[in-house]
């Protein structure tokens, strides 16, 4: 059974996405702030970014010590944790940027927004290597695996492009109603729809495994926790922990047995058995394996 193991709630309102260094995580709230926590203590540090728009990205670099932020306008902004500066600003996307990964052995940082384009940019100098315009309303989902770039869309099709030449290899339609996550093992995909379904999908042969009634609204974040296990989370204010074997759900937390109270946003996995969640609520809530 997970427990709640830590709770902040310093944000004056919705916290829409966090991210994760090593020993610390940063959130982003419509307070229009980037706050930093130390797990070790369990404390807010005295980092603290104020934004003039409202952040629905973000993500701590791997291997430097970059933190990436996108801005609900299409602002795009790069800190140096380390030396607590801003080292680029960039306007480039014209509407909300709600998707933002890296592809580290590539040098990639790839984001998505709003109007659904797909943009690649250079790691080491931010410099754009390639937009892809793919029309298909907001990109809220980009995943990678096996040298393919995977990017759920909002008219409910995946689409699938190499990453070498960024051609688009495959384009599966799964509903009607758009795609707000995807996580991706060598085995499966886990794809939450807007329509509260899961879909399962072969990694391999991309054809369709299982499609299971999950939540009772838009599943928004979805983690591969460790090989058995999987998590989803909803603006229905449920988590649900599953077994990625058999897809069926082994837990969930819910208000009443101590999550939140209201949308839950995100979720970012800490270790095979710990993770953190954040919601409209205002919290941040951090669960671990008794």
């Amino acid at each position: 059974m997970f427990i709640k193991q830590f709770e902040f709630s310093d944000h004056s309102g919705p916290v829409y996405c966090i991210t994760k260094h090593n020993k610390t995580i940063y959130s982003s709230g419509a307070d229009k702030f980037i706050v930093q926590w130390d797990l070790t203590n369990l404390k807010q540090d005295n980092f603290v970014i104020q934004l003039e728009y409202s952040a629905y990205s973000i993500l701590h670099l791997s291997q430097d010590p970059l933190l990436v932020i996108g801005c609900s306008n299409g602002d795009l902004h790069l800190i140096n944790t380390k030396e607590k500066k801003e080292i680029k600003f960039i306007q480039h996307h014209k509407s909300a940027i709600f998707a933002i990964i890296e592809i580290p052995e590539k040098q990639f940082i790839i984001t998505g927004d709003a109007e659904g384009n797909v943009c690649i940019w250079n790691s080491s100098t931010m410099a754009l290597l390639l937009q892809i315009p793919i029309n298909s309303g907001k990109i809220r989902a980009i995943e990678y695996l096996n040298n393919e770039l995977v990017i759920g869309c909002k008219d409910g099709k995946i689409r699938f492009f190499d990453l070498v030449f960024f051609n688009q290899i495959a384009e599966i339609p799964i509903n009607s109603d758009g795609i707000q996550a995807i996580k991706m093992t060598d085995k499966i995909a886990v794809i939450g729809g807007y329509d509260g379904y899961l879909y399962v999908l072969d990694s391999v042969s991309k054809n369709l495994i299982s499609r299971i009634p999950a939540h009772k609204g838009p599943i928004y974040s979805i983690i591969h926790l460790n090989e058995h296990n999987f998590v989803s989370a909803s603006r229905d204010k449920t988590i649900k922990i599953w077994d990625s074997n058999s897809l069926n759900v082994l837990e969930k937390k819910e208000f009443k047995s101590g999550g939140h109270r209201n949308s839950v946003n995100h979720i970012v996995g800490l270790s095979e058995n710990t993770f953190v969640s954040c919601s409209d609520d205002s919290q941040i809530i951090g669960w671990t394996k008794e």
